[in-house]
């Protein structure tokens, strides 16, 4: 791995009562890149991201967002990342309006600039009402575009998106690709998971692909093209990629 990419994983490990999730993953996600997470529902693909984004604390291994440790910089590490999680935390009993006056507040955002910026990405996703609403009473593909607009309020240089497409329809979500791309021109790095796989292959650069068993496969180049004509869940024994099982401990 280079030292210049804005997101590092090195050797992250994680078990849960004894039983490997994690296997020392080792990746990194270039600027400008898209790389996408593939896995069936407990390969780990959530608990790979809350160790990157130190809301779960790996066993073993370091990780670096533009430099800084996420455990022992998190102010560092969160001003340069944005995380949508799979299900995203918005406080019911407050106004979507609240909600940005706080995340601008805490941030130490420009008023006026977080404002702008709040307004196109609210009418970039069809919410150009939406700031009166509560919080409470969004549908889930709402609430998913308030979280994604919170996460890419403040320009940051490392995306991460769990479940990126959730409750989207598809109008959502190739605006939503649309935006992603428009960011990683400017030298973004995306790092997102998704059921609908074709997304991942339409949109990504190469593929991490987590299995059962603590196992892991990175797939780039000609492995990951041909993942991307016929998008599954496992690229076999056999398959394309790094298989960690073959990686010492």
């Amino acid at each position: 791995m280079t030292g210049s990419a804005p997101l590092m994983a090195r050797g992250i490990s994680k078990a849960y009562r004894g039983v490997p999730v994690l296997r020392e993953v080792d990746f990194e996600v270039r600027s400008g890149e898209a790389v996408g997470l593939v896995g069936s529902n407990g390969s780990g693909k959530s608990t790979l991201l809350g160790c990157l984004t130190a809301n779960r604390l790996p066993d073993r291994g370091s990780v670096a967002v533009c430099g800084h440790d996420p455990f022992s910089d998190p102010g560092g590490a969160a001003r340069c990342t944005g995380f949508v999680p799979e299900h995203p935390f918005l406080y019911d009993e407050l106004t979507v309006g609240e909600v940005l006056s706080f995340v601008v507040g805490v941030r130490g955002m420009d008023s006026e600039a977080a404002g702008a910026e709040a307004d196109r990405l609210f009418s970039l996703f069809g919410l150009e009402d939406v700031r009166p609403r509560y919080c409470g009473e969004l549908s889930q593909g709402m609430g998913r575009k308030v979280a994604l607009t919170l996460a890419m309020l403040h320009d940051p240089e490392v995306l991460i998106l769990d479940e990126a497409t959730n409750g989207l329809d598809r109008p959502s979500v190739d605006q939503l690709m649309g935006e992603l791309e428009r960011r990683r021109r400017t030298g973004a790095a995306v790092l997102m998971s998704s059921h609908d796989l074709d997304v991942l292959a339409t949109h990504c650069d190469r593929g991490l692909l987590l299995e059962p068993g603590a196992v892991w496969r990175m797939l780039e180049g000609d492995e990951w093209e041909a993942w991307r004509e016929a998008p599954s869940l496992s690229a076999g024994r056999d398959g394309p990629g790094r298989d960690s099982r073959n990686e010492s401990n």
